[in-house]
């Protein structure tokens, strides 16, 4: 029995062994460079199909980066699918300077489908494109994408793919998804181009000549159109080529339920195509005698690096609990040990081969967190799941929002969440959705005036009813402080992040140069304002600063307003960052809310100080940890020790208990139009520790 189990145990680890030493020379063969890519001549004429379902906050970012391309404008058209979208997407992407195709169909969603529908039209125009593109609406394309995918088709490919890469994000959850992406579409990737093999498509950065898509029409409509698109390209004899010179960057979850979505739709599209396929491509390699086809075979069969981890787990542990049993020899779990040491050297190795940075190895430690959530998507699966089932990945503070049947109309865009921190309400976004909501707000005729939360400010809000009521009345609250997050996790909501103002106004700044707006600083000291503009001007050439104003210092009842108003005014600005100091800044403005002559005023404290160098900003471990505060101590510690004290202590004095009595009684989540839950304040006023 001992030999028999012995021999069970150690076969059974045999495929997961291979699978891992497959992993393992494919990142190997990535540490050599792969051949030099061919550069376009920007000759072919191109469609750059940017398929978007209510997308109208981050398709202009991506209609930017794509006309900033690199590439002849008059060559290249940027055509934005509007799928069965609900909100304004077709009338931002028209603005955008895109062509715009309105597609209409409640019962045929879906990527895959969107994309055949708008590749069949163009394809029979009376003069058809010679490629397509297609870039996704949420992602932002690096300026050489166009060109260098050319480059691969005038070298002899006919469907090319670029490196997709995770874009921004902060903590240790975008550090792992980023490791995942390097692992996958970079390190995986180029080893195959070393070894003269071709990639899979992945569904973002891919290019395809015209008459490839005319001779095998895309026909996939799974959650995993791209893989199963590729596959079928493999049986017909298509190498797709990996273009690691190009890069497009796109958001990815990481958990949560937009996470778990995406999972699913992922693992149950991969799940039909290798039923589907895999039979079809070993049986192509036997009868035809095809190398090609046993490589699309064998690729295709590995299953993904969590999956194979789990069963290394497993494994080995079932190995060694027999082993101590006695009902195998000890040697019986040596193929799933060998197998779990060849995976942390493909880790390893795939990340230096792809350049990874540290935070990605530092963020291997939240694997086991991602392992848990894999363990739950796999129990779905089992329970079944229908592949052409479409379902929208949420992100993060979204709500899930069904089309209306038959209607292209724009509809209001669905509710934004907030949370009430203490009487204050705070925007569940992180740094991309707060840039993207004030560049979204520029030109519409009511002001919107952002405040980036932080500890002091919930203090100073308990204590004065105006500023509290200011706060309340921003139309976007940004939680800039650790303590904030920490408070929101009592209240039993988790916000995306923190949105600190030095981190939020170099994006917001950027996205101003991109389209063409015009901002205004105002407030700082010793001529901090006209430094900051210099380096916001070095770091984006097109950004258009229309007005530097330092006023003296002075109580807020002595600022001259009117003076104030004037230059603003005669500067013509879309965006005014205030930096008057907390609470000065936010009393101001929501004391001319109604006559600022801009489309959005945000108030950014001491980040012009941080922007023109007046201070050092804390290192990213101190950021990450919620040390920032001790850092800033250490710099200016007579300002901030008796302040940093005082909010010390009436957060654990009052509103850890508060916060804490919150989340029992149950307060909801906020949204837009309802009233700020003044809650928390009223029960820190009653309460004895006051």
């Amino acid at each position: 029995m001992g030999g028999t189990g012995t021999l069970v145990v150690a076969i059974a680890g045999g495929p997961v062994l291979l699978a891992s030493l497959y992993l393992v020379v494919l990142v190997i063969a990535a540490l050599r460079r792969p051949p030099a890519a061919r550069l376009g001549r920007g000759d072919s004429r191109l469609a750059v199909l940017v398929p978007a379902h209510d997308e109208e906050d981050l398709l202009p970012r991506c209609i930017a980066a794509l006309r900033a391309q690199d590439y002849p404008e008059e060559r290249c058209r940027i055509v934005v699918i509007a799928d069965n979208c609900t909100d304004a997407t077709a009338r931002v992407g028209a603005d955008a300077g895109a062509e715009v195709m309105v597609r209409t169909d409640a019962e045929s969603r879906g990527k895959g489908r969107a994309l055949r529908w708008a590749m069949d039209r163009l394809l029979a125009e009376p003069d058809p494109v010679d490629a397509i593109a297609v870039v996704d609406a949420d992602s932002v394309p690096e300026p050489g994408l166009l060109r260098h995918l050319e480059g691969a088709l005038i070298a002899g490919a006919e469907a090319a793919q670029a490196d997709y890469v995770v874009l921004g994000g902060t903590g240790h959850g975008a550090a792992l998804r980023e490791a995942a992406f390097l692992l996958f579409h970079r390190a995986r990737f180029s080893g195959r181009a070393v070894l003269g093999l071709p990639c899979s498509l992945v569904g973002n950065g891919m290019l395809f000549q015209r008459r490839l898509l005319e001779r095998l029409p895309w026909n996939a409509f799974t959650g995993a159109e791209d893989l199963e698109y590729s596959t079928d390209l493999r049986l017909a004899g298509v190498r797709p080529c990996f273009v690691g010179t190009a890069a497009v960057a796109g958001p990815a979850p990481g958990f949560g339920r937009a996470a778990a979505t995406q999972r699913m739709r992922w693992e149950g599209g991969r799940f039909h195509v290798v039923c589907t396929r895999l039979p079809k491509l070993l049986a192509g390699a036997l009868r035809r005698r095809d190398p090609g086809l046993l490589d699309a075979a064998i690729d295709l069969s590995v299953p993904p690096l969590g999956l194979l981890t789990i069963l290394c787990v497993l494994g080995s542990s079932a190995g060694i609990a027999a082993a101590m049993t006695g009902a195998v020899r000890p040697w019986a779990g040596v193929s799933w040990w060998a197998a779990s040491l060849l995976l942390t050297a493909y880790v390893l190795i795939g990340l230096r081969a792809a350049g990874a940075p540290a935070s990605a190895y530092r963020a291997l430690l939240l694997a086991p967190r991602f392992l848990v959530a894999k363990l739950g998507t796999y129990a779905r699966l089992s329970r079944g799941l229908r592949a052409d089932r479409w379902e929208r990945t949420e992100r993060e503070g979204q709500q899930p929002v069904e089309p209306v049947q038959g209607a292209t109309p724009a509809v209001p865009a669905p509710p934004r969440q907030r949370v009430n921190v203490c009487g204050i309400p705070i925007d569940m976004v992180d740094e991309t959705q707060a840039a993207e909501r004030i560049m979204a707000a520029v030109g519409t005729p009511t002001l919107l005036q952002v405040s980036t939360v932080n500890l002091q400010f919930l203090v100073t809000a308990r204590r004065r009813p105006e500023v509290r009521r200011a706060l309340q009345g921003c139309g976007l609250n940004v939680a800039d402080g650790a303590p904030v997050i920490w408070l929101a996790r009592l209240l039993g909501r988790r916000l995306p992040s923190r949105v600190a103002g030095v981190d939020l106004v170099p994006i917001v700044m950027r996205l101003a140069a991109e389209r063409r707006r015009r901002v205004f600083l105002l407030g700082g000291t010793g001529g901090v304002a006209a430094e900051a503009a210099r380096v916001l001007r070095r770091q984006n050439p097109d950004l258009v600063i229309s007005g530097i104003f330092e006023p003296a210092l002075m109580p807020l009842e002595a600022i001259s307003d009117e003076e104030i108003l004037g230059r603003i005014g005669s500067a013509g600005a879309d965006i005014l960052l205030v930096a008057f100091g907390h609470p000065k800044q936010d009393l101001w403005i929501a004391r001319n809310r109604d006559r600022l002559p801009v489309s959005v005023a945000l108030g950014v404290g001491g980040t012009l100080d941080l922007i023109a160098g007046r201070f050092r900003r804390a290192p990213g471990w101190a950021r990450r940890s919620g040390l920032e505060w001790l850092f800033r101590l250490l710099q200016e510690p007579r300002r901030l020790a008796l302040r940093y004290a005082a909010c010390a202590a009436w957060l654990l004095g009052v509103l850890v208990p508060v916060a804490a009595w919150q989340r029992l009684a149950g307060v909801p989540v906020m949204m837009d139009g309802e009233p700020p839950e003044p809650l928390a304040a009223e029960a820190a006023a009653a309460g004895p520790s006051r």
